[in-house]
């Protein structure tokens, strides 16, 4: 009972240099997560990939971001956070809190690229157990709450991208990848027909808050056009993710997708609404972190899948003639 009375105690909703703690703090924890990334990116290994393989050097970085920002969000909004907790588990404030200390921790780690795959696996554990515990059951409970639906559909792409990347150098990892493809896959081409059925809003996740209407800015040209673009894009990928051949390249072209819907929407958004964190900053790392985790996985798929194959295939005669 001591340490939840210890984190009952802790208060971090108080102003800072003038500034609201819940707009101080996740600017802060996104801010230092980044600058650490980039001086803790291997820049020789950069180097030498090529082309958009690069990306995959980032992908990590991307996701730490968005999980420094959750994770501040934890600690500036806990008691909301703590009526999320389901209500049979004791101690809902210490959970709040417990989540995001780990969060920060997971972006740390990942940012830092220390101990950053066994990060990503507990990280993408954690995500997905969330749907479990917490978004079907309150689905089932209230099954009108559209939004609930997206937390599912949201939750289970990420952890499965970031969990892939986690796995990826242990022997059962063929198996796994094979599973977090169609996690990913799923998700995502149910948002690719959303987007064919709301095209004035912007690329990405369907917005968790109806009274929030996120529009492409006003400098881009035809924007029914992009969404209807973004949606073809995610349901082929979709498709793609499905099948062994084309997972990688599928993979990698929704992250690459979801950072140009970064940099045309959501980063205008959270400069335009920068005090507005829950409306503007989150989005934002929402979806750095969409990006990331389908970079992950396709950093965590073979390149050449025939040759993996075949090695799969020679390891296993060996193992079957002994």
């Amino acid at each position: 009972m001591l340490i939840p009375a210890l984190f009952c105690r802790w208060n971090f909703s108080g102003p800072v240099f003038g500034i609201p703690a819940i707009t101080f703090w996740p600017y802060i924890a996104g801010g230092s997560t980044l600058a650490i990334g980039l001086f803790c990116l291997p820049k020789r290994d950069i180097r030498c990939a090529g082309g958009l393989d690069k990306l995959f050097w980032f992908a990590p970085l991307l996701v730490a971001i968005a999980m420094a920002i959750f994770g501040a969000d934890h600690f500036t909004t806990v008691h909301f956070v703590a009526m999320i907790v389901p209500a049979w588990m004791p101690w809902r404030l210490f959970w709040a809190y417990f989540v995001g200390c780990a969060l920060l921790a997971s972006a740390l780690s990942l940012s830092s690229t220390v101990r950053w795959r066994l990060a990503a696996t507990l990280l993408g554990t954690m995500l997905l157990l969330f749907v479990v515990l917490m978004h079907i059951p309150n689905l089932i409970r209230e099954p009108q709450l559209g939004f609930v639906r997206t937390l599912i559909l949201r939750d289970t792409a990420l952890g499965a991208g970031i969990l892939s990347f986690g796995i990826s150098r242990n022997t059962f990892a063929p198996r796994v990848l094979a599973i977090t493809r169609f996690l990913l896959a799923f998700p995502i081409a149910i948002f690719g027909f959303e987007l064919f059925r709301h095209p004035a809003l912007a690329p990405g996740f369907p917005q968790e808050d109806p009274t929030v209407v996120i529009t492409l800015p006003a400098w881009i040209p035809v924007h029914a056009l992009w969404t209807y673009m973004t949606g073809a894009i995610f349901i082929a990928c979709a498709v793609g993710l499905t099948t062994k051949r084309y997972a990688r390249v599928s993979a990698k072209t929704l992250g690459v997708t979801v950072l140009v819907s970064v940099f045309l929407a959501y980063l205008p958004r959270t400069i335009n609404k920068a005090s507005d964190v829950a409306g503007g900053l989150n989005y934002l790392a929402i979806h750095c972190a969409l990006a990331g985790a389908a970079l992950m996985l396709a950093a965590s798929i073979p390149s050449n899948w025939m040759e993996e194959t075949s090695r799969a295939r020679k390891l296993q005669e060996v193992s079957v003639s002994r």
